[in-house]
């Protein structure tokens, strides 16, 4: 079972316990203050966290001793500080960790959409209450990321491209899905059959179920992680360059059937951004961002730089224009160049590919001078009996990136501390 995350509980309650950290004043005896600023924290502020999943991890050992968890710290503060200036001399309230159970008094706003059943992704919710000419209260939903200052973007989406919840197995037809499951058990038994000769455990690998297949493929190369590579790459001049990838090409020519369909562009960019948010939740006292908290601990000091903020709102009406401008009418899925390059990425099935991955880009616009939303890649994530899964970045690098459109319409049109008003 994997070790809880102490990023958002340790963001949580940063924001409740209400006062902006002076990190240059923090820097002047780190681990002695960033002691007193967690210790706190564990003792004022965890427990009235409605839903908070505890302090584990706000510490680590270092040698026989225990000091705060100075990464996250980073990361954390980050994000506190960016929404505590945006909040200004309101009061927060009370701050709600999502994760386990939506206590009654917000449940209104995750709604069940029919597609999605817990629709609203915030992590943490904020209640606040503002004063004078304005005076009003306002939920705020954090949906948060991190990463550190040299680390690539979090991805936006992990989940199964197919399976009992695969997001390509609910939108093809059943022969589609039954021609992949075909491809991935042709794929899996053939490289059983060259890694062990046609027999494993006794048993001729010709005669074994599909979840045999699958159990000890997972046994044989789980530690094999070059050969793994080799075998899911066919990679020339090895035993398995005969065995090309047909799974992952059937799951791509599935995919790639979504080129140009606006209706699942949409559903895609709802699932990531939730860009309906407004239209499910009816109820402008409730806010919605993508907040990813960037820090790290580098030569004993704390590294704090400022958060990336996408304000829901903003997006939700880049989207509504994108989708509803007469004008707009290519929604591009192509294969994925290599960032300001015009090489492209090779699919794990491909001679000379080097990752077992699909690579992909969203474009919304003309194919010269469209907006590149999105880049997608489809791998392995832990065992081979798992599913492929999507990951979802932000384009930020490539030339028109969604990164680089939203700060141009965010410098008018973002909110930022006008939405309390």
């Amino acid at each position: 079972m994997a070790k809880p995350d102490p990023h958002e509980v340790m963001t949580a309650a940063l924001i409740l316990r209400g006062k902006v950290v002076n990190v240059d004043r923090l820097n002047q005896n780190p681990i002695e203050n960033a002691t007193v600023l967690v210790q706190e924290l564990v003792d004022k502020y965890v427990s009235k966290i409605v839903g908070g999943s505890g302090s584990a991890g706000f510490f680590v050992k270092t040698g026989n001793i225990e000091v705060p968890n100075m990464i996250n710290l980073a990361k954390a503060l980050s994000v506190s500080n960016h929404v505590l200036e945006q909040i200004g001399n309101a009061k927060v309230e009370t701050v709600w960790q999502t994760g386990k159970q939506w206590a009654s008094e917000i449940s209104k706003y995750n709604p069940d959409t029919g597609t999605i059943k817990n629709y609203n992704s915030s992590d943490v919710i904020v209640k606040i209450k503002t004063f004078g000419k304005n005076e009003a209260v306002h939920y705020w939903g954090l949906s948060l990321k991190k990463r550190g200052i040299k680390e690539a973007d979090p991805t936006l989406l992990n989940k199964p491209l197919m399976g009992r919840v695969g997001f390509l197995k609910q939108r093809i037809s059943a022969s589609e899905v039954s021609k992949i499951e075909k491809a991935k058990d042709t794929f899996f038994r053939n490289a059983l059959n060259i890694k062990t000769g046609g027999q494993y455990k006794g048993k001729p690998v010709n005669k074994m179920t599909e979840k045999n297949v699958m159990d000890y493929i997972e046994e044989i190369f789980h530690y094999e992680r070059t050969e793994k590579n080799q075998m899911l790459t066919a990679k020339s001049g090895t035993k398995y360059q005969q065995n090309p990838n047909i799974y992952f090409k059937a799951m791509h020519d599935a995919f790639m059937k979504f080129n140009n369909d606006k209706n699942f562009f949409e559903e895609f960019f709802d699932l990531i951004f939730k860009i309906n948010m407004d239209a499910y939740i009816k109820d402008s006292a409730f806010h919605f961002s993508l907040i990813t908290g960037v820090g790290d601990y580098v030569k004993d000091q704390l590294v704090v730089e400022p958060a990336d903020e996408k304000e829901g709102r903003l997006i939700s009406e880049i989207f509504r224009t994108m989708f509803k401008d007469p004008d707009v009418s290519n929604f591009i899925l192509k294969k994925a160049t290599k960032p300001n390059s015009s090489r492209e990425l090779l699919h794990a099935w491909e001679e000379g590919a080097t990752a077992a991955k699909l690579f992909y880009e969203m474009v919304i616009g003309t194919p010269k001078n469209g907006v590149s939303i999105v880049d997608l890649e489809v791998r392995y994530k832990g065992k081979l009996t798992n599913e492929p899964q999507f990951q979802v970045f932000i384009n930020k690098v490539r030339k028109n990136s969604f990164a680089t459109y939203y700060k141009k319409i965010a410098k008018t049109k973002s909110l930022g501390k006008k939405r309390w008003e």
